[in-house]
Order: structure tokens, then sequence, then C-alpha cells
């Protein structure tokens, strides 16, 4: 008979972004999402890449402060991205 125990399917380990980073990182890191409550739906997509991003960036090997300005960078030009987005459709759907 085959053992019961190697019938159960094995669940993948949940994989959190934020393990390992100290806070300051990980709320550069969150940072982005703000634009979720200033621009709904695109604003939550835009920032949902910009924080995997910073993630990605706080993980990195490099110095604390390239990590910081590299971070801020990414914020910074999710907010660029969202206000370019935002008057491209305001543009195109008032004309």
């Amino acid at each position: 008979m085959s053992d019961p125990s190697l019938m159960r399917p094995v669940k993948p380990p949940k994989k959190n972004i934020f393990t390992g980073l100290s806070p300051w990182q990980v709320a550069l890191t969150m940072l982005p999402l703000a634009l979720l409550l200033v621009g709904g739906a695109i604003g939550g997509a835009i920032g949902g890449v910009g924080m995997v991003v910073n993630a990605k960036v706080a993980k990195a090997p490099m110095g604390t402060p390239a990590k910081a300005a590299l971070m801020a960078g990414v914020v910074l030009t999710a907010a660029v991205v969202y206000l370019t987005v935002a008057v491209l459709l305001v543009t195109v759907l008032n004309s």
C-alpha cells in the first residue's frame, strides 16, 4: 500500500516581499501605494509596480545611501508616470 502522507499535495511556501527589510525600507517600499488613494485603479496599478521594484532594490546588494536614493527615485518616477497617464487620459476623453 502507498503511504497516505505521500498523497497530499505540497503547498508552496508563501512569499513575503518584506522579509528581511528594515523599517525604513518597508516604508519606502510601500510609499508608491499612496497612488492608490489618489488615483484609484490606475494609481494602484502603477503604485503596485513601484512597490515591487522598490522591494527588489531594497534586497539588492548595495550601500544604504544608494538604496535610499534609488528607492526615492522609484517613488518619484511612479508619481510622474501616474500624472502622465492621468493627463493623457483627460486629454483623450475630453477631445
